[in-house]
């Protein structure tokens, strides 16, 4: 192709839009100069373009030049609004419907490795006997080995009803062996673990919101309803990263009464559109907790917070993460699947607060309040419908607040290593039945620190290189003595440390030990049933929903 055919093809998009933003002839003042910067912006990016043509070392391919150049112009902006070619389209498709074409399996990175975290239950994976710990070596005859999750996952995924081969490695077994597997339509669950965390309140994990996840819920709820009585809720959002703001607004309306406001969007080139409950509720009257932390986003903050503001949920836990921004999809080319993903509006929940806590327009972390918010307000305080002052930082502060539980640098270098879950998988290969319960038993404790001690794993603690480091620099630079014996001290004192703390966190080891063990078992519901009685969190809503004059008082309902 000549230079001056690909310096056509690559610059007739931009003559193109030059002409049609040039159509009127702006009188004002401030918009003949917007237009002017436009010009200049789009006249400097052609003549970049055909030099780069005209001059670079080599061919260069338009598209991705194109490409580069529109990413590059979207990260002027918030890490929301994108462009989406077919795989961001699949994906975007998974989070709306929580729904895909594959094999039913969790996979992630284990000593550099593409392991089965978990089989899902009545899926091809599941069916074919696919195993937690079943290292994934080759896919349709393809070596894997570097390849990132993601790719695999592409891989994985496809159309309903094609095949896919694997070579699977199974600790235990002397050569690895190959499966073939029909795709299916997976479908991922909103509703990740509903029980009785004690008699009469029911506890229900959401984790995400697709457009099923009141359903879900609806159905989940009713079957405890069958169990029997609920006499209060606890609902936990925590890790929840949100999804479709009317799945939010559904999820609020199971709780509370028809025609509430639920929240309302607007934006510079958007008007304001409030969103109203339209149904009866499920569990109007029931005593409420909402369980949040940092990893609750946009929709989960959408929900905690219509509750916090109606006075309809006592909110427990910590601060949640700040995303108060609406995306809507606009299609670039359709027969090749291309989208872009743009931010439009805020949205505000009913005392008027916007949820959004990071300014990405002046690149600022810190929270500021919101011109728009002001200006409906006329005031920088907001009350929920009692008159309880809430907090306006970005994000939705809890009622109650309840760190997470800290774990031990030692338990979480066994995660980190591996090693809790790959020893879990080996006593599962080993052991054909287990019985698990809410304290592990010591024998198995036991064999686990003798599997360790075998393995030979060593462990290094916070600061512990920067020592070594110190005394390198001391003994090179010819530190006192002084100094040098303090340092070896010190780095003793460690070694003592990291001696006795297996023993100091045995509690600790054995509860996360027990969990992966019940999750090889018998599942990931039964695993979230075992961790629940001891979930700070979880017990703290306890105690506040089996108190009513601590409930009331919370919420201002006296």
């Amino acid at each position: 192709m000549s230079y001056k055919v690909r310096v056509f093809i690559g610059s007739l998009f931009i003559i193109s839009l030059l002409s049609i933003m040039w159509v009127s002839n702006p009188a004002d003042a401030d918009e003949q100069d917007y237009y002017l910067r436009l010009k200049k912006g789009w006249q400097y990016m052609q003549k970049v373009y055909e030099n780069l043509n005209q001059h670079y070392v080599e061919e260069v391919d338009p598209y991705p030049l194109m490409k580069a150049g529109i990413n590059g112009m979207l990260e002027k902006l918030d890490p929301y609004t994108v462009f989406l070619e077919e795989d961001g389209e699949r994906r975007l498709q998974i989070i709306t419907t929580g729904k895909y074409g594959g094999l039913g399996m969790e996979i992630g990175l284990r000593n550099k490795k593409v392991t089965v975290i978990a089989p899902i239950d009545n899926t091809p994976a599941k069916k074919i006997g696919i195993q937690a710990g079943d290292i994934i070596e080759k896919i349709n005859g393809k070596e894997i080995s570097g390849w990132s999750v993601n790719e695999v996952s592409d891989q994985l995924r496809g159309k309903i009803g094609t095949e896919v081969t694997l070579e699977i490695r199974r600790p235990g077994l002397d050569a690895p062996y190959s499966v073939t597997l029909t795709r299916a339509e997976i479908v991922i669950e909103d509703v990740g673990y509903a029980g009785f965390v004690e008699p009469g309140v029911a506890y229900l994990r959401l984790t995400g919101f697709t457009e099923k996840a009141s359903d879900e819920m609806k159905t989940a709820i009713r079957n405890l309803q069958n169990e029997q009585d609920i006499r209060a809720f606890i609902l936990d959002l925590r890790g929840n990263p949100g999804g479709l703001l009317d799945a939010a607004v559904d999820v609020v309306n199971i709780f509370v009464d028809k025609n509430e406001m639920v929240v309302y969007t607007k934006g510079y080139r958007e008007s304001e559109t409030k969103f109203y409950t339209k149904k009866a509720p499920l569990l109007p009257d029931v005593p409420l907790a909402v369980l949040v932390d940092q990893g609750s986003a946009s929709a989960s903050e959408i929900v905690a917070g219509a509750f916090q503001d109606l006075d309809r949920a006592v909110i427990i836990g910590e601060s949640t993460y700040g995303k108060g921004l609406v995306q809507k999809v606009y299609s670039i080319d359709n027969n090749e699947g291309t989208k872009l993903k743009i931010t439009t509006a805020r949205y505000y929940i009913p005392s008027g607060r916007c949820i959004q806590k990071t300014d990405y327009g002046n690149k600022n972390d810190v929270f500021i309040r919101d011109s728009l918010m002001l200006l409906q307000s006329g005031t920088n305080e907001f009350y929920t419908r009692n008159k309880r002052k809430v907090e306006d930082k970005g994000g939705i502060y809890p009622d109650i607040k309840v760190a997470s539980d800290s774990i031990s640098y030692i338990t979480m270098e066994l995660i980190r290593k591996s090693l809790i879950f790959d020893y879990a998988v080996k006593f599962h290969h080993e052991h054909a039945a287990w019985q698990p319960d809410t304290q592990l038993a010591d024998s198995v404790l036991t064999m686990f620190k003798k599997y360790i001690q075998n393995k030979k794993v060593t462990f290094d603690i916070e600061g512990e290189r920067e020592l070594d480091k110190l005394e390198k620099i001391a003994s090179t630079q010819k530190y006192s003595d002084n100094i040098l014996m303090l340092i070896k001290e010190l780095k003793k004192e460690i070694a003592e440390q990291k001696e006795s703390s297996f023993k100091n966190h045995a509690d600790e080891i054995a509860k996360v030990l027990n969990a992966e063990l019940t999750e090889k078992y018998l599942g990931n519901k039964e695993r979230d049933r075992i961790l629940l009685s001891e979930d700070d969190p979880v017990l703290e809503a306890v105690s506040i929903l089996k108190n009513d004059n601590r409930y009331d008082k919370i919420l201002a309902l006296n």
